[in-house]
């Protein structure tokens, strides 16, 4: 038995990317839920990848990825594991949810164009360089915001980890088209590799809340993150970029700001103003353009 993507056909491959909008949309809100509640940001890695591994442990022996080499494995485990959720997890702590989806989502499609001219000589055209700069300015925007509840003074602390979490998410992107890897690979490769360097750390050194915290809070972030963008989420994501390819997967992203800020309105009550909507609605024209978009097209 061979191992298929979800889909097969270029239907599929949309709807996979579809599916990966409405998951990490909800995973922002969920996300920054969890850090201005009890537990720490550690405990809900942990979470993640307990629960994740779990669920994959029949399968890791059946599609492990051994085409390709360790180092490869760990960089792209990287883009969907404990470095990004440092740095995912740690910004909510400063930023709220929309400026979150705004500058992670804005810079993914910078980083991967940049990284795409540099690893695979693909030189972006003129209308992605354009559609770079109009996610500048709607980040910048973004930049500029206190208004939007939940924004700060210290928010530029969690733009700067929002970005690093692009371009960590564009280096899995780039990595995950060129080396070939399956959904079922990522899934099955992601949690193994972050666990098994991560969990000895949380236990021995990383602070822990978890007696402090109800069970709904620790059921809603294990269940949520450790089931739907561990699994669900890396095996659309990864089907997506293997079926309709790395830009239309990037394009498809571009729904995730506005989706996360309506969310965070009635979960987290973070209206945004107006100077945040014009940033999302910046930032997504310009992630559509860079991302292969063209108007009539």
């Amino acid at each position: 038995m061979t191992d298929k993507p979800v889909g097969s056909s270029l239907l599929g491959g949309w709807l996979s990317a579809a599916g990966v909008v409405c998951i990490w949309s909800g995973w922002l809100v969920v996300s920054r839920l969890g850090v201005i509640q009890t537990l720490t940001i550690y405990d809900m890695m942990a979470l993640r990848f307990a629960v994740a591994i779990i669920a994959v442990s029949p399968f890791i022996w059946r599609y492990w990825p051994r085409h390709m080499r360790l180092w490869q494995i760990v960089l792209i485990s990287f883009g969907q594991g404990v470095p990004f959720m440092m740095l995912a997890f740690g910004g909510l702590q400063f930023a709220p949810a929309a400026h979150a989806a705004v500058v992670t989502n804005g810079t993914l499609p910078i980083f991967a164009a940049i990284i795409g001219w540099i690893w695979m000589k693909d030189r972006p055209d003129t209308w992605r360089v354009f559609g770079i700069a109009v996610i500048l300015i709607g980040c910048s925007l973004i930049g500029w915001d206190r208004d939007t509840v939940g924004a700060g003074p210290d928010s530029w602390i969690g733009h700067l980890m929002f970005a690093g979490g692009g371009l960590l998410v564009a280096i899995n992107l780039i990595a995950t088209k060129t080396w070939g890897l399956t959904g079922m690979q990522a899934m099955v490769s992601i949690p193994t590799i972050n666990l098994a360097w991560f969990g000895p750390v949380y236990l021995a050194f990383l602070p822990k809340a978890l007696e402090q915290a109800s069970w709904p809070e620790i059921l809603l972030q294990a269940g949520y993150q450790g089931v739907l963008p561990s699994l669900v989420g890396v095996l659309l994501f990864t089907n997506a970029i293997r079926t309709i390819g790395p830009t239309p997967t990037a394009a498809m992203m571009a729904m995730v700001p506005a989706g996360a800020a309506l969310l965070a309105i009635p979960i987290l009550g973070e209206w945004p103003s107006l100077l945040a909507w014009a940033g999302i609605f910046l930032a997504t024209a310009g992630i559509r353009l860079a991302a292969g978009w063209r108007p009539g097209g």
